[in-house]
């Protein structure tokens, strides 16, 4: 008889604990959960970005495969879809799929995937090297004077920044995007 109430205890203890590590678990996944969209608000701009008029999307210079110079503003006009990847980046890979598919959904939408190209840890070689591998069909600009990385503080990756049609950031997310994040942001850069 005491062998059955002790382990009458010991599973009571453990669906306690169960219970306890759930709603724990349901509180932080809220908290926690990444790519939350930012709003941009003016001061967003001036103290992140360092551009004093209101959300307007700093300009920056890339460059194609071929070493030819292409600056964000060469896309206004389109709504835009900037992300900020690398090839070593876990997270930036995990998106990639989606990015890929909303390219191939949203013709009207300009992305752009840029490669913060450091020339250490991803150089154009890498990166060349996973885009080939994994046949992804969207255009790739490579940031290798780190130009458009400083411009938008996109100090950890991913970071995607959507950018409206007249040149205005919309809003912008640190960390990955999961299929439905990325088109939410999309739909508010089309409305």
């Amino acid at each position: 008889m005491k062998k059955s109430v002790k382990w009458i205890v010991i599973v009571l203890i453990a669906a306690a604990a169960f219970v306890c590590v759930y709603f724990i678990y349901q509180n932080l996944k809220e908290k926690y959960t990444p790519a939350q969209f930012s709003e941009v608000t003016q001061s967003d701009q001036q103290e992140e970005m360092d551009d004093p008029d209101e959300n307007e999307a700093p300009d920056f210079t890339v460059y194609d495969e071929n070493g030819q110079a292409v600056n964000l503003s060469d896309y206004f006009g389109k709504p835009v879809v900037l992300n900020f990847w690398a090839s070593w980046c876990y997270y930036c890979k995990e998106e990639m799929p989606y990015f890929n598919e909303a390219y191939m959904n949203y013709p009207d939408v300009q992305f752009l995937m840029i490669n913060v190209t450091d020339g250490n840890q991803e150089t154009m070689e890498s990166a060349g090297a996973f885009l080939e591998e994994n046949d992804y069909a969207f255009p790739v600009l490579y940031d290798t004077d780190l130009d458009a990385a400083c411009t938008y503080g996109a100090y950890g990756l991913p970071m995607t920044v959507f950018i409206d049609r007249d040149g205005n950031i919309v809003t912008y997310a640190n960390g990955m995007l999961s299929r439905e994040n990325l088109e939410k942001g999309i739909r508010m850069i089309l409305e």
